[in-house]
């Protein structure tokens, strides 16, 4: 196994860490946070139906025993249906916030709308109907919220984040953005940068190395997605012809 450490928050410790650029507002000062990074190299890609995977050192067992209370801690999906749109909602302050996805009756297009005590505040374009659905996800925290959308074409998807009603990414160089969640109550998601992945925690970016982060998948392939829980989130990479398990997280252990 492969451990990195990352500290963030009041101190910025890991040299491989770059300032943000797509942090419109910086979080009030919080205390630093250890980001540990544990990656396993797999002998082969992981399989499917059952979900297995063959590190090269231990045992799938052994690994996922490691951090099993942690991953325990599942962040409980939020989705619902209102008048049979997907939709999520968030408190933020006094107010709910809803977010909305629909799909034109008449075209191949699809949008997300972010209600804001019964109000409009926000609509995104979110492409063509897919098997992938446009509403990512909804967050409150701190006086933000924030929302992951997906962009569908006929050939690619992509994800989209806006915070407080701004585009973040893609913007100035960030391709997409994906898998955002409230990890340890701090901001975290991935992030392809010129087609190269990385993440941001607490506004903070470094580079992860890896080529391929499976994402938004469905169906059977649905297993590889991220598992996100309150602390951290596991998923499978791939760095050129090697695949990977990987949990990142601050871990209570």
């Amino acid at each position: 196994m492969n451990a990195r450490w990352f500290m963030f928050g009041g101190f910025l410790a890991a040299s491989l860490a770059l300032p943000s650029a797509c942090n419109p507002a910086a979080a009030p000062a919080v205390p630093a946070a250890v980001l540990t990074i544990e990656e396993h190299r797999l002998i082969e890609a992981p399989t499917l139906e059952p979900l297995a995977f063959k590190p090269v050192e231990g045992s799938m067992d052994t690994i996922l025993a490691l951090h099993a209370t942690e991953r325990s801690k599942i962040i409980p999906d939020g989705s619902m249906l209102i008048d049979g749109h997907l939709a999520m909602r968030a408190t933020l302050g006094s107010d709910t916030l809803t977010a909305t996805e629909y799909y034109s009756p008449d075209s191949p297009t699809g949008w997300v709308t972010v209600m804001r005590g019964g109000k409009e505040i926000y609509r995104i374009d979110t492409g063509m109907p897919s098997p992938i659905t446009g509403l990512q996800g909804l967050w409150a925290y701190d006086e933000h919220w924030a929302l992951e959308t997906a962009y569908v074409t006929a050939d690619s998807f992509g994800g989209r984040l806006t915070q407080d009603g701004i585009l973040l990414v893609p913007r100035g160089g960030l391709d997409q953005a994906f898998d955002f969640q409230l990890m340890h109550g701090r901001p975290f998601y991935f992030l392809s940068k010129h087609g190269h992945i990385g993440f941001s925690y607490d506004g903070r970016e470094a580079p992860s190395g890896y080529d391929e982060i499976p994402h938004y998948q469905c169906c059977s392939a649905s297993v590889l997605n991220p598992r996100h829980a309150e602390n951290m989130v596991a998923f499978f990479a791939r760095r050129s012809d090697t695949w990977y398990y990987v949990e990142i997280g601050v871990f209570q252990e």
